[in-house]
């Protein structure tokens, strides 16, 4: 072998590749350049080379072009070609790559180091290859090339061992006759699917040789990693052997992930530093951009970190960041990100989150958890910090990685400046919604421990009677929420936080108690009609929830109807049959409520176990002046008993619409015609008088 290893370099753009030379200078090989596709192959065929570097986007002919072609060509197949593609286009690029042949890949921008090592590796395997051609060529004529330093295994045209040599047995701790006899599957690690050895034996037979990175397992059970070059052995045409060769890489793998773990971690906390961090933000305003996703990035600085420094110096300052981060990450999702960068500065990213407040309620579990003392081991002493926080939203505050950061480093010095420990967002308005919502939400969760909500009961009336039938019980509280000016903004709050769960659960057992309080009275039985929130239908356990409140209230369950809304139900049909089967099978009546509002259709609603329709106010308000209106109530009524369900209308208000409803045949009506929602005691009056009359 005489001569400098040659590297081909091809990239259509100059400064790329002037950049790639600047940092292999110094690197014992010639560099050569080529600036498109065919320019690459021509030089290809004409040079061998040690290594390509190969930029994926290029015009006329790509880089999967290209390394298809250089695969396709004898004199090129075995070339080890390492793609370079950019960070955010990785995964992609990657599995199409492979398929093209690649055998290694770089993201740019280039990390100086990890391009070095990897070239150093390629170079050094290079001359080994070409040692060992030199020492295949002479086999025959000195056995004592067979003993190198690279471990070699000899199958046969059935791929069973039939040598190995001195270096295959120190390698994978197998004896020349353990391993003599055996297929060389005997190494394989587990790690690679049938789809990479088949892919390997393609290139064996199809191309003449295949050489890549693979896992194998020594006899000790160990896995290791090591560059395998297999070629077969041909006499007259007719591959008798196979010849596989074998480096131990495990150095250079420890090496590769240590430069890794340096060029994107920090070397105190282990968390993320600012390079991997910007990486992480591009992709999620992409992700943000294509999904139309929501995404926050939040900037801490630790307050009163600098005294503890100075006073107890930097060895318990640097343990103090330690038990940060670890703190810090405690209080984050797996899917979201908690950088370092540099000093007492952390960096947060929430992706895919539902509301821009969501962080305000993330920021304040990181103040709570930092504001709790640290027990500093080295100094034998506890210490107390806080932390400050700015926010900024994408979208809201910026459309790329610098300004969300910057604005959310100047919302940073807005809680700084508001007394510390505390958090803001790069807007005003933003800060304020969020503090009041947690308060709100706060003052929520206290409603039913300080006994502050109530049940009330609107009746429901059989339209040919005019006889109470039933009721529907509606929450209300004895001293309203500040921030909500009716019921629905107070349950659609509920809904939002998820508090509607536990709300929902306590308002079916109060009105489970109530009818069973009327029933041992001597009451008439009622239908009584709780509403389930989509929410608290999909997210609960609403079976177990019923059939425990059921058991525990006495109540039958003949006299309890579960109303639900039309998207509630059509979310997730099989679940939705699932559950409504088990509900019907204790016994319990189905309704669908605001029906009309919704996108399902009659026809589709027999395939649930429903008991009732509730035609929506919206349709009964302009009865009888709005022919539209009337037309469509007469349709639901009248399909609605073809399909055997009960009709009930809502919000009847005037006698006309009461005789336009009796005309048509509707069932059941609730209304302020007959009575608005009231509490127990007068819902109670109500059925008394009702007695009285007769």
């Amino acid at each position: 072998m005489t001569g400098k290893a040659k590297i081909l370099i091809v990239d259509d753009n100059p400064n790329n590749r002037l950049a790639i030379r600047t940092i292999l200078k110094g690197i014992d090989a010639e560099l050569h350049e080529a600036d498109n596709g065919f320019d690459a192959l021509t030089m290809a065929i004409e040079t061998e080379y040690a290594l390509v570097l190969l930029d994926v986007q290029m015009p006329e002919m790509d880089g999967y072009e290209v390394c298809e072609q250089l695969r396709a060509d004898a004199r090129t197949a075995d070339t080890p070609v390492i793609f370079l593609t950019a960070a955010y286009k990785e995964n992609s690029d990657k599995r199409r790559g492979y398929s093209a042949g690649a055998t290694d890949y770089l993201t740019k921008p280039l990390d100086d180091h990890i391009l070095k090592a990897k070239v150093h590796v390629f170079l050094r395997l290079y001359w080994q290859y070409q040692q060992l051609q030199e020492n295949n060529a002479a086999l025959a004529l000195a056995a004592s090339v067979f003993e190198s330093q690279q471990g070699i295994v000899i199958s046969n045209a059935d791929n069973i061992i039939v040598r190995v040599n001195k270096a295959f047995s120190e390698m994978t701790s197998y004896s020349a006759e353990e391993a003599i006899g055996k297929n060389p599957s005997i190494l394989k690690s587990g790690r690679h699917d049938t789809d990479f050895y088949r892919a390997m034996w393609q290139s064996i037979h199809n191309l003449g040789a295949w050489q890549g990175e693979i896992w194998n397992r020594r006899k000790n059970g160990e896995i290791y990693p090591e560059w395998l070059s297999i070629t077969p052995v041909k006499n007259n045409g007719v591959i008798t052997h196979y010849i596989g060769t074998m480096t131990d890489i495990t150095e250079y793998k420890s090496a590769e992930a240590q430069i890794h773990q340096l060029a994107f971690y920090d070397s105190l906390t282990g968390l993320p530093n600012r390079r991997l961090l910007l990486e992480r933000l591009q992709h999620g305003i992409e992700m943000c951009v294509r999904d139309n996703k929501l995404m926050t990035v939040m900037m801490l600085d630790l307050d009163n970190f600098k005294p503890v420094n100075d006073s107890l110096g930097h060895l318990a300052g640097d343990e103090l960041l330690q038990q940060v981060a670890r703190r810090l990450l405690d209080c984050l999702r797996t899917a979201d990100m908690i950088a370092r960068l540099g000093g007492d500065e952390f960096t947060v990213l929430l992706e895919n989150i539902t509301h821009a407040d969501d962080a305000a309620h993330v920021a304040e579990n990181i103040i709570t958890a930092l504001s709790k003392p640290f027990y500093l081991v080295l100094e034998h002493k506890e210490v107390g910090i806080g932390v400050s926080i700015g926010i900024s939203v994408y979208g809201q505050h910026g459309t790329t990685p610098q300004l969300l950061m910057d604005h959310a480093d100047a919302a940073l010095y807005k809680a700084k400046d508001s007394g510390r420990n505390c958090f803001a967002y790069f807007s005003e308005d933003l800060t304020i919604a969020a503090r009041s919502r947690i308060e709100l939400e706060s003052r929520l969760r206290g409603v039913i421990e300080r006994e502050e909500l109530l049940v009330y009961y609107q009746p429901q009336v059989d339209i040919a009677t005019d006889k109470i039938i039933g009721a529907e019980a509606l929450i209300r509280w004895q001293q309203p929420v500040e921030g909500f000016t009716s019921p629905g903004q107070f349950i659609g709050f509920a809904e939002e936080t998820g508090l509607i769960d536990i709300i929902g659960a306590w308002i079916l057992r109060e009105a489970c108690r109530q009818g069973r309080q009327w029933l041992d009275a001597g009451l008439p039985p009622l239908v009584l009609a709780v509403n389930v929130s989509p929410h608290q239908f999909r997210h609960s356990n609403i079976i177990s929830l019923v059939a425990d409140v059921l058991n525990d209230t006495r109540f039958p369950a003949h006299c309890l109807e579960l109303e639900l809304t039309e998207s509630g139900l059509m979310d997730n049909q099989d679940k939705t049959r699932f559950i409504l089967d088990n509900l019907r099978q204790l016994g319990v009546h189905i309704a669908i409520d605001d029906f009309g509002t919704g996108y399902s259709s009659l026809a589709y609603l027999k395939h649930f176990p429903i008991t009732t329709l509730k035609i929506d106010k919206s349709f009964i308000d302009d009865i009888p002046y709005q022919q539209d209106d009337m037309a469509i109530a007469s349709t639901i009524i009248a399909m609605g008993h073809i399909l055997g369900f009960k009709i009930l209308a809502e919000g009847v208000e005037t006698p006309e619409q009461l005789a336009f409803l009796l005309e048509k045949g509707c069932d059941n009506y609730q209304g302020y015609i007959k009575s608005k929602p009231v509490p127990a005691h007068e819902f109670v009056r109500l059925l008394r008088d009702q007695q009285r009359d007769g």
